[in-house]
């Protein structure tokens, strides 16, 4: 009995030996496709992937949450090499969905928080219930925006009025640039419309703001898909 008790406890060692082996080398070859947090990883995963919970470290950027398919997927928190923050939902590595995004400006900690699409900031409303008549695809480097869909009795001369608001007020950017499907761009004071135009219609907005000794890039897409009088205020504050 002695001698099967010790065959036994040899035949267990072995066991638990080539288990614990096999758990490491399936980590050592377990992939993170994310070149930026590739490095290592620490955590579940499947067919040599990341899969589940896991860690992901690269060079300098960090990301703990969900994998999938050895993308990031699901809700994690990805921290950058600058310590900027993004707490939210992400798509085969890029943020789609609800998030948080914490940085510094001059020292000063900011907080955005909204929805993302295709790794770019789409504003502070989930773009599926901003309506019919319109969508917003982009929204880099804006605070907020409003979409009105009835222009004041003054304002009729055009469809679509835009204005970009800057500590509260209307500021026309020196280096603006619109860039529209059809129709004819003009402008009305420190405000700008499009008129004489067909739907739906695709604006590109980009210009820069200052922000203490720095500038920085500002781009907003929208499309208008139905005939209407729309009012967009654009806000950096």
């Amino acid at each position: 009995m002695k001698i099967k008790k010790a065959h036994l406890g040899f035949l267990l060692m072995i066991i638990i030996l080539f288990i614990t082996k096999g758990s490491k080398a399936q980590t050592e070859t377990c992939r993170v496709l994310l070149d930026k947090i590739s490095n290592e990883y620490k955590g579940s995963c499947l067919n040599g992937l990341a899969d589940g919970s896991g860690k992901a470290i690269g060079t300098e950027d960090v990301y703990v949450g969900e994998f999938k398919d050895g993308w990031p997927d699901g809700v994690g928190t990805y921290t950058f090499k600058n310590g900027n923050v993004y707490e939210g939902f992400w798509k085969r590595g890029k943020k789609e969905g609800k998030g948080k995004f914490s940085y510094k400006i001059n020292g000063k900690k900011q907080v955005m928080t909204g929805y993302w699409k295709n790794d770019e900031y789409v504003g502070p409303v989930k773009p599926e219930t901003s309506g019919d008549s319109y969508r917003v695809s982009s929204s880099t480097g804006i605070f907020n925006y409003s979409i009105d869909e009835n222009l004041k009795a003054e304002d009729n001369e055009c469809d679509i009025l835009f204005s970009i608001k800057s500590a509260f007020t209307d500021y026309l950017p020196s280096d603006l640039k619109i860039e529209n499907t059809s129709g004819q761009v003009f402008q009305n004071g420190k405000k700008f419309g499009v008129r004489n135009h067909f739907y739906p219609l695709h604006c590109e907005i980009s210009y820069t703001i200052q922000l203490g000794d720095a500038r920085k890039q500002c781009r907003f897409i929208i499309e208008i898909l139905k005939k209407g009088k729309y009012n967009v205020k654009i806000n950096n504050d």
